[in-house]
């Protein structure tokens, strides 16, 4: 009698297994592919949906733009490269770092790198089930007794816990943007995103450091942006590299996400430049080169140490950059992380060497060079490629 009703469900199960792959093999497999693509949002409806005008960012986009519970992620991420050499990155998270599914837990961290080599690491994490003091109408974060404010046009970013200071009045160069909506969808239902405001692009700053009863001011060029979203980043996405730095009076972002498999491992190029206080209208594709690629001593995966992101302007005018990491700043195993982060999550962070080619509709070529922050993230064990 078991052997006949095992029987039974083996059977049962078989043929169940014949009938959905049968559904998985018809004509609309063609339209399957489709629906597991990755994209960034960029039609009229999406901005409509979004609430968002095509050629102006509002101050509200860079406020609170979730709940800051169980299904979503959002930080407000800063860094500083000062002319001595130090740098800085303060971000704050409406929850424990990247826990997607976790609680409310409102948490704050900053990173300095001196030019000697020491290194400062502190974070403040409020208690579980905390609500994260931010304002809607726009950046007004406070953690602790740290904060980042917005007021016309620039911010004000302060960090403070155990004796070390850290405050920045930072005065925007550019005004706000987005790569279009700046929102990306995973999957033909639109029930996925990641999103990115690129809220100052480039900034001049006065900081002081206050640390072992030492006072430090200091002068440079900063950075802000903005992230949120809905799911799980390795259940989207694969890996990113993302860099930025100012050169002369060039400043410069580039960023390539490859979504997760299930979305046709999509390739999603970014790559804005301004000059001055303006933004350069680029067009066409975006090309990526890879080059020297090693194994980190630590994450043990291949990544690139060269990357080259090329595009023209609508004059016809071809800007080329160039990034080679020179000196690591941040390692990060997330596998330590009290919450799942994929398969085997890292995450570096590189000073690199940088070279911006501007190639003249005539042929002629200037080259400007100088330092900006590469980083590298990682979901799996695939070779960043």
């Amino acid at each position: 009698m078991i052997i006949k009703t095992n029987l039974k469900k083996i059977i049962g199960i078989f043929l169940t297994l014949i009938f959905l792959i049968g559904c998985g093999s018809d004509n609309n497999s063609s339209k399957n592919q489709t629906t597991k693509t990755a994209y960034i949002a960029s039609t009229d409806a999406h901005y409509q949906t979004l609430g968002l005008k095509k050629d102006t960012v509002e101050p509200w986009e860079d406020g609170l733009r979730t709940d800051g519970k169980s299904g979503s992620f959002e930080w407000w991420y800063s860094d500083f490269l000062f002319s001595d050499g130090t740098s800085v990155v303060v971000v704050f998270y409406t929850k424990l770092s990247f826990d997607t599914y976790g609680p409310a837990q409102p948490m704050v961290s900053i990173k300095i790198n001196y030019p000697d080599g020491k290194k400062v690491e502190k974070q403040y994490l409020q208690a579980q089930g905390t609500d994260i003091n931010a304002s809607k109408l726009f950046a007004d974060v406070h953690i602790g007794k740290s904060y980042l404010t917005y007021k016309e046009g620039n911010y004000r970013l302060h960090f403070e816990k155990d004796g070390l200071i850290f405050d920045a009045n930072m005065i925007s160069i550019l005004p706000m943007t987005r790569p279009k909506t700046g929102v990306f969808y995973f999957g033909k239902d639109e029930d996925k995103y990641f999103a990115w405001l690129p809220a100052q692009t480039s900034s001049n700053v006065q900081a002081t450091i206050i640390n072992d009863g030492k006072t430090n001011t200091l002068l440079g060029l900063g950075y802000h942006d903005h992230n949120w979203g809905n799911k799980a980043m390795y259940e989207v996405m694969d890996s990113w590299y993302w860099g930025r730095a100012t050169i002369d009076d060039y400043t410069i972002i580039f960023s390539e996400i490859t979504a997760h498999k299930d979305f046709n491992s999509s390739k999603i190029p970014l790559f804005i430049l301004a000059k001055g206080n303006k933004f350069i209208k680029l067009k066409g594709s975006i090309s990526i080169q890879k080059n020297d690629f090693v194994t980190h001593t630590s994450t043990k995966k291949k990544y690139a140490q060269s990357l080259t992101f090329t595009q023209t302007d609508i004059t016809g005018k071809n800007y080329s950059i160039t990034s080679k990491s020179n000196k690591n700043l941040l390692f990060m195993d997330m596998n330590l992380f009290p919450f799942e982060m994929g398969n085997n999550p890292t995450y570096i962070r590189h000073l690199s060497d940088v070279t911006l080619t501007v190639t003249e509709n005539n042929g002629t070529k200037t080259e400007h060079k100088g330092q900006g922050i590469v980083e590298q993230m990682s979901f799996d064990d695939t070779v960043m490629e």
